[in-house]
């Protein structure tokens, strides 16, 4: 499946790009949306998403980042089925007062 994913503010700066295709495989998660960036935009990892300590291990979004599906729902689990076609925001997660 492909999905669209739009960067805002550091993860546009770290992506070079203000939105990319990622192509995943039918039955994936969230978490594979994010193991495919870290292969498309490896300057994500460390900063926006936070790998794993070995190949076998998830990867993670940093704690101030999070998906927006079609600006409408914020992805709370990574590892639910991705939408297929689905336009996603990477996000840096404000909290304001």
């Amino acid at each position: 499946m492909q999905l669209i994913v739009e960067f805002l503010g550091l993860a546009r700066e770290l992506a070079g790009t203000r939105e990319g295709l990622v192509q995943v495989g039918d039955q994936a998660t969230w978490r594979d949306v994010v193991r495919q960036l870290t292969v498309t935009y490896p300057a994500l990892v460390g900063t926006v998403i936070i790998p794993g300590r070995d190949a076998h291990e998830h990867f993670d979004l940093a704690p101030s980042f999070m998906f927006n599906v079609g600006g409408r729902a914020m992805v709370r689990d990574l590892d639910m089925p991705a939408q297929a076609g689905a336009r996603l925001l990477l996000m840096f997660a404000e909290a304001g007062g």
